[in-house]
């Protein structure tokens, strides 16, 4: 069967963006085949009723199909739906959210995807491996780094950046010594952080070609080296050593300015960022009186463009960094109606419930821990606003908390275009108000296995 050329048409969409066929009997994952479309493909690994096919010739092509922009976008891991037009792929994530919510057999209804004026250029963050004198993006399933001197989803800056330190760190031959560059820009301040996430202290090493980077690029108000010798897959190790400036960035989101430190969590694109905080916003419908704890709150975004509106603001954070960093925020924007506490979101938190009226979380892609859920269903909180970034997890945490929460619809946003990313708001409403209830089948969780 492998290597065999069949012919079939797309039915439906993987999680991953693959295209669902079939052909006598067995179902096939096909990368780049869209929605309905009729092609001949080329099977190239085979398990019992499932294989993985790659596209051999295209016979009726989607409307939404359009040309791959970035040379390596079939070899790079980063971008999965570049042969969509932003149109499709809009459409693709709203059907990723539905898919998801009907295989738990939830009720709800889903706003379509809020998208992106500028679906390019839009990172604020980037993250690249360094491996053999090769500076990019892993290949997806593998440690093979693919390298492209133009990354659309980066800014210029950030790509003119990576390029000029692959030269000097290469020419210096330090460059092994290297596990990842980490860049972050503002993206309304213009200000810049890079980091050397190395394997050994290099600090010595690295001054020359740290005087030469800021002289360079005069956007560049911090850069740090990042220590991290252990043989994992996490990025940074913790603390860090400031070889130049300060060690944080400001920021805007609408009229509130943040400090950005390189261990502090931060939406990667700013504008969409400011829509979803919008949406939040209205959803939370606050007239003043409100006592709001904002769980996983990281910088405190989301809780200080509440906090002026609403009588508290309690943030929970597990990173030292952030918490201090969201100390400062709410100093900076002049809020003093804030406090921050450095804490697993599930530690005490029956406690930091009590007085409570609204709840916003805002998890890791793993969602909420079960002890988070099950204080949440316990504490007759009025409402809950979740920010997900996993739709997978997000209708995982839904049914558990349908023990005593009703939700009417769902809002997703895209934040990652050209990507299976996509990030949902949902408002919870405790159900001893008059809210209708969603039936819901919490014994069945396929979903989960996806």
């Amino acid at each position: 069967m492998k290597n065999d050329l069949v012919t079939c048409s797309c039915r439906d969409y993987t999680i991953d963006g693959y295209g669902i066929a079939e052909y006598e009997g067995l179902v096939l994952f096909v990368k780049g085949l869209l929605l309905n479309e009729k092609a001949i493909v080329k099977i190239i690994s085979h398990k019992k009723n499932l294989a993985y096919a790659i596209i051999d010739r295209i016979l009726e092509p989607s409307p939404y199909r359009t040309k791959t922009p970035c040379p390596v976008a079939y070899k790079c891991g980063s971008c999965d739906l570049q042969h969509m037009n932003y149109e499709g792929q809009l459409l693709f994530k709203k059907r990723l959210e539905e898919n998801t919510f009907r295989q738990a057999h939830l009720n709800v209804e889903i706003a379509d995807v809020a998208g992106a004026e500028v679906p390019w250029r839009y990172r604020d963050k980037i993250q690249i491996p360094v491996r053999d004198h090769l500076f990019g993006y892993y290949r997806r399933f593998s440690n093979d780094i693919v390298e492209q001197a133009d990354c659309l989803l980066h800014s210029e800056k950030e790509n003119d950046i990576v390029a000029f330190l692959k030269d000097e760190l290469i020419h210096r031959g330090i460059d092994k010594d290297l596990r990842h560059l980490v860049v972050k820009e503002g993206f309304y301040s213009g200000e810049i952080m890079v980091c050397f996430v190395t394997k050994k202290d290099i600090a010595k090493e690295l001054e020359a070609v740290v005087k030469k980077l800021v002289s360079a690029f005069p956007e560049i108000v911090s850069v740090l080296e990042n220590i991290h010798p252990q043989e994992n897959n996490v990025i940074l190790a913790h603390g860090e050593k400031l070889l130049y400036g300060r060690n944080y960035i400001t920021d805007k989101i609408g009229d509130l300015t943040f400090q950005i430190s390189l261990h502090s969590f931060y939406q990667i694109n700013v504008r969409q960022t400011e829509k979803l905080y919008a949406k939040v916003r209205e959803l939370a419908g606050l007239k003043g009186e409100e006592r709001i704890l904002d769980l996983y709150c990281g910088i405190g975004t989301i809780g200080l463009s509440l906090a002026r509106y609403a009588k508290s603001l309690t943030g929970i954070e597990i990173v030292p960094e952030a918490i201090e960093n969201a100390k400062q925020n709410a100093s900076i924007n002049d809020i003093k109606n804030a406090e921050f506490i450095c804490s697993d979101a599930k530690d005490n938190l029956s406690n930091y419930l009590k007085d409570k009226d609204l709840v916003i979380v805002d998890p890791p892609r793993k969602g909420l821990s079960s002890e988070v859920v099950t204080a949440l269903n316990a504490s007759g909180i009025d409402r809950i606003i979740y920010v997900s970034c996993n739709p997978a997890t997000l209708v995982r945490d839904l049914v558990l908390l349908s023990e005593n929460y009703s939700f009417k619809k769902v809002y997703p946003f895209d934040l990652f275009p050209q990507t299976t990313h996509v990030e949902t708001v949902c408002c919870l409403y405790h159900q001893k108000k008059d809210f209708i209830s969603v039936p819901y089948e919490p014994k069945n969780a396929d979903y989960l296995k996806r």
